[in-house]
């Protein structure tokens, strides 16, 4: 079986029209639009399509300078709307938070492709 070989830019340029897609149409993706559901996806649709939009998101956050750059990406959206110290677990998010985590990391995401596209 050939491989399709496809550049980075590529596959980000990808990635972005994907999130795009992804936040309008959030429901058909995710069953459940819980904020860990939501990242698990991402990170699963990043893994499988071989971009690194996500890796470098992660830097993105970093520079942001709202947590500790060995957080997860996921957890680093949460320090936008947390303290770093008392982060909550997500398994146990009342819908509001994960409505609130979800719409922050849409809001980070457009944030993050914008700044990418002035690049």
């Amino acid at each position: 079986m050939e491989m399709i070989s496809i550049s980075d830019s590529e596959s980000d340029r990808a990635m972005f029209e994907f999130l795009s897609r992804f936040k309008k149409y959030h429901g058909i993706y995710v069953m459940q639009r819980t904020y860990e559901g939501t990242c698990a996806f991402l990170d699963g649709y990043e893994k499988g399509s071989g971009c690194r939009v996500l890796r470098e998101f992660h830097g993105w956050l970093v520079a942001r300078g709202k947590g500790r750059p060995e957080l997860y990406w996921s957890l680093l959206v949460l320090c936008e709307i947390y303290e770093d110290g008392a982060l909550p677990d997500i398994r146990y998010f009342i819908p509001e938070e994960d409505e609130r985590a979800v719409s922050v990391l849409f809001v980070l995401l457009d944030e993050f492709a914008e700044s990418r596209c002035r690049r």
